[in-house]
Parts: structure tokens; C-alpha cells; sequence
């Protein structure tokens, strides 16, 4: 019986190069179906070789919601953003070094009985507004018109009530500190009487470069404003 189970020599050999043999080819399938794959990734021959720089890359657009698009052929920085319109009558001023706003009196009459006034034009049409309602009362007493007439896309007028008190001023001039104007009053040179049964009180019209204009002027504590009949003295 164990004679019988023993398998020849010759058998044993057969199967180990039969199992040789088919791991052998299955290596050599593996082989060529890699070397297959890599030659299809491979530019044809003659072809142009694509590198990086050749694929088009796509930047992401962002529009803004909220700002104003910008008018057909007008170059746009990237990342800047479009200034906007400048509101009319806006100032950037520039006051002077020595704080006087006035290059020009237009001038400087009596305004006793008329109504005070502190008021900045900017038009002529403002500035004629502004004559109307101090002088409907007393046309009579209306200042002619400034010869040169003003500029008005350069410069504003600002009319003032000037008192004066006792002496009659010989003129005035106006100043600024930041946007808190003060005027400086010329007086006579002599001594003032102990009392006075009519004050003297001017209206003084100053023209001032627009540069130099505070933009929210204020004035013994009062805002530019159209005259009314609830500030006559």
C-alpha cells in the first residue's frame, strides 16, 4: 500500500514547471498591458508636446452689486474701485496760512432796519435770492451790482450782518479757523461815545475763492441761511 501512494519522481517535476511556466506568462501579460497604457499617454510621433503653460486657466469673475459699472472704453485697474462723481457744491478748502477767506469786498452798506443775515451763495441765482430777502423790505437800500461781476465757478459770496455799535466801521474782513469764521472789524481811530441811540450795523458781502471755503461754515455760533423776517433787529 505505501508503494503504491508514492508519486515517480518524474510527475513531481512536470507540475512545478507547468506552475513555472503559466506564472511566467502571467508576468508577461502584466508587462505589456502597462507598457500599453503608457504608450497611449505618449504624444504621437511629429505631434506638438502640451505643456502647463499651454492649458488656458480661467480666472474667477467677481462683479460688484453694488458699484456702478463702467462707461464703454474706459480702462479699469484690477482691484480699484471707480470714483465716484463729485456732488456739485462740494469743497476740499484750503484755507490760507493767515486765515483771511476774503479776496474781495463787494460791499459794505447800512443795514439798519433790515433783517441780520449770514448766508454763503454759491449761484447768482442764490445770491440774488439772498438780496431779495434782505432788501424786499427796503429796496431803496440794495447795493448796485459788483463790477466785475462775481465768478461764481471759482468763488461764493457770503453776506454778513456786521453791528458795529457806536463807531461807524470803515470796513471788514473775514476769517477762518478750521470751519469757525470771524470777522474783523475796522473801526475809526477815536474813542467810542458813551452811548448810542442807532447802533451802527453793516451788511458786509465778501467773495471767497471756493478752495478756501470751510464746507460747513459757522459763525457766532449760527449756520449759513436765507434772511426771513424773524431776524430783523
Amino acid at each position: 500500500m505505501a508503494e503504491s501512494n508514492a508519486r515517480p519522481p518524474a510527475t513531481r517535476t512536470i507540475r512545478v514547471v507547468t506552475a513555472a511556466l503559466i506564472a511566467a506568462v502571467c508576468i508577461a501579460v502584466g508587462l505589456w498591458l502597462l507598457l500599453t497604457r503608457g504608450d497611449d499617454d505618449k504624444p504621437a510621433a511629429g505631434g506638438p508636446i502640451r505643456t502647463a503653460s499651454d492649458i488656458p486657466v480661467t480666472a474667477p469673475v467677481t462683479a460688484s452689486l453694488t458699484s456702478p459699472a463702467a462707461p464703454a472704453g474706459t480702462p479699469v485697474t484690477p482691484g480699484a474701485t471707480p470714483s465716484s462723481t463729485t456732488p456739485p457744491g462740494t469743497r476740499s478748502p484750503t484755507i490760507p496760512a493767515d486765515g483771511r477767506l476774503d479776496t474781495r469786498t463787494i460791499s459794505f452798506t447800512d443795514a439798519r432796519g433790515l433783517p441780520k443775515v449770514f448766508a454763503v451763495a454759491e449761484s447768482a441765482a442764490q445770491d440774488a435770492n439772498v438780496l431779495a430777502g434782505v432788501f424786499a423790505g427796503n429796496p431803496s437800500k440794495r447795493p448796485p451790482e459788483p463790477t466785475p461781476a462775481t465768478d461764481f465757478a471759482h468763488n461764493v459770496v457770503v453776506s454778513v450782518t456786521v453791528e458795529a455799535g457806536c463807531l461807524d466801521p470803515e470796513g471788514a474782513r473775514l476769517y477762518a479757523d478750521r470751519n469757525r469764521l470771524r470777522l474783523d472789524v475796522r473801526l475809526p481811530d477815536r474813542k467810542a461815545p458813551p452811548e448810542c441811540l442807532a447802533p451802527y450795523i453793516r451788511l458786509a458781502r465778501f467773495e471767497v475763492p471756493r478752495t478756501s471755503m470751510p464746507n460747513r461754515p459757522v459763525l457766532d455760533g449760527r449756520t449759513p441761511g436765507m434772511p426771513t423776517a424773524d431776524t430783523r433787529p
